[in-house]
Order: structure tokens, then C-alpha cells, then sequence
């Protein structure tokens, strides 16, 4: 959104008063909320696999979690840039290590699992890897591959990540996989990133029916619908410059919050207030964010 659109909705639900939430973060309530009496759960131990975890977003969180006292398994293509994320992350006293795999391939993500799967699955999985098209779908109309390439690594990939990895959680009875979205979602229309936003939408929409599939086995869902982060992803693009953002750190105590709470789903509180818009009328939310993409 432009920076004129941001502050209003920000103006708008501002709402609330403590540290995580300040910086955008509207978490929805659910029933557990009222159940959960012995408040955040302890990262401490516990062992996490962060996808995409060589740069960006997940390497800031991957960096999080250490910190936090979890083992971390990073996963990305590139071993070299993963080894160095995880020698910074020991050199700090964290335990960590990584694997190499492509999620954009079924082989690729088939192998990935036998590699996890040897060495136990984990608690917490981070579906972080993902790729972002800006193109305007009359300007992509010979580019099917755009988004069969998108949907590949940002949807199928992390569907078949956790069909690999949930039966084991559900018989442990102990599991989150925490999927990361975008505020576009939430809030219904994103123009100039169709691909992007259809391939985010399929991967809330799978991740919320599963959540009410699992409910009671103690295995979680929880989807990130993130607001533009300040990452390598989007430096190309320069209309970004001027625009709010969030850091990769700051992306990192979202997700950081998302598996100490388990909540449904974590959105800023601009997308809370779209979403609410877009059920009164549709159009009239579409048109507010058609104005800031221009």
C-alpha cells in the first residue's frame, strides 16, 4: 500500500497497546485463547525447520529460534549460503544444521523428506520458500510458466512438505507447520501480483481447512499474512524504496509469536480491516488497494 493508505489504516485499528502488536500485528482470537491459561508455549528444546532459510526472512528467523533455544534445520538450494547462516548460528552458541532441496520440484521435495524424516520430524515447520512475480496479467498472457513456477515452490511444495511430515505429528499428537501468506490475501484484490496472490491464497485456504481437519490432535496450523518485508526478494524493484516495511527481524518475531501462541492466523492490522471491508462490499475494498498499487 502507499504510505498515505498505510498510516490511515493504521490509524484507523489502533487498537492495541503491546509490543508485538504494535508493529502491525492483529492476532485473531480463537477458542484457545480461553483454553490456554498456561500462556506462551516454551521454544526452548524444541526442533524447528525453516524453509527459504538462507537469506531473508528465513534466515532472521532461523537466527529467532536459535536464540529462542530450538534446534534449527534450514532448508534452502544453496549449501554454501546455508552453511554460512548456520556457522553464524553456532559461533552465538545456537544448535543448528541444514539440508539442501529444491521445494519448487516433487522429486526435489520427495528427497527433502527422506533427509528429515531420517533424522525425526520436526516440531515446528516454517513454510517460508517462496518467489514473488509484479506483473500484470495482460502483460503475462504468454507466460503461463510464471505461474505454474509460482504456484510450484509457494503452494504445491509446502502441500507436499506437510503431507509428508503430518502423520508422524498426528501420532505423537504434537505438531505446528506455520505458512507464510500475504496481506493480499486477507484483504481480497492485489493487482499487479496476481500469480503471487492466487498461489499465497491457495496455500491460507489449505492451511485453514487442515487446522479444522487436526483440531484436537494437538497438531497446529497457523498462516502469516504478511505486509511488505524489507528483503533481498523485493531490492530489484525500486517503487518499494519509499514504501513501509517491516525488517526481516521484525518478520521473525511474527513467526517467533505464531508458534509460542498457535493462533489461526496473524495479519497486519490493515489486511483485519480490508477483510472487513471486503465483506461489506467487495468493490469498494478492491478499488481502496487498486489506488495504492498505482
Amino acid at each position: 500500500m502507499t504510505g498515505v493508505a498505510f498510516r490511515l489504516m493504521n490509524s484507523l485499528t489502533n487498537l492495541v497497546s503491546d509490543r508485538v502488536t504494535s508493529a502491525g500485528l492483529q492476532r485473531s482470537f480463537t477458542l484457545g485463547d480461553l483454553t490456554d491459561l498456561s500462556g506462551a508455549r516454551p521454544l526452548d528444546g524444541r526442533h524447528v525447520l525453516v524453509t527459504g532459510a538462507s537469506s531473508g526472512v528465513g534466515e532472521a528467523t532461523a537466527h529467532a529460534f536459535a536464540a529462542a533455544g530450538a534446534r534449527v534445520t534450514l532448508v534452502a538450494r544453496t549449501a554454501e549460503a546455508l552453511a554460512a547462516v548456520v556457522n553464524e548460528i553456532r559461533e552465538f552458541g545456537g544448535a543448528a544444521d541444514y539440508l539442501v532441496g529444491d521445494l519448487a520440484t516433487e522429486d526435489g521435495v520427495a528427497a527433502l523428506l527422506n533427509e528429515i524424516t531420517a533424522s525425526g520430524v520436526p516440531d515446528i515447520v516454517v513454510n517460508n520458500a517462496g518467489r514473488s512475480i509484479r506483473r500484470r496479467v495482460l502483460d503475462a498472457t504468454d507466460r503461463l510458466h510464471d505461474f505454474q513456477r509460482t504456484m510450484a515452490i509457494n503452494y504445491f511444495g509446502p502441500v507436499q512438505l506437510t503431507l509428508g511430515l503430518l502423520p508422524a505429528m498426528v501420532e505423537r499428537g504434537q505438531g505446528q507447520f506455520i505458512n507464510v501468506a500475504t496481506w493480499g490475501v486477507a484483504s481480497g484484490a492485489m493487482p499487479k501480483f496476481a500469480a503471487y496472490a492466487a498461489s499465497k491464497a491457495a496455500v491460507a485456504t489449505f492451511g485453514r481447512s487442515l487446522a479444522a481437519e487436526l483440531d484436537g490432535t494437538g497438531v497446529a496450523v497457523s498462516t502469516i499474512y504478511f505486509p511488505l518485508i524489507r528483503t533481498p526478494m523485493i531490492a530489484p524493484t525500486a517503487d518499494y524504496d519509499s514504501q513501509p516495511a517491516l525488517t526481516s527481524d521484525e518478520a521473525a518475531e511474527w513467526i517467533l509469536h505464531a508458534a509460542r501462541h498457535r493462533p489461526l492466523e496473524v495479519m497486519p492490522r490493515y489486511a483485519k480491516v480490508l477483510r472487513s471491508l471486503t465483506a461489506i462490499s467487495a468493490p469498494t475494498a478492491d478499488g481502496l488497494v487498486a489506488k495504492s498499487f498505482i
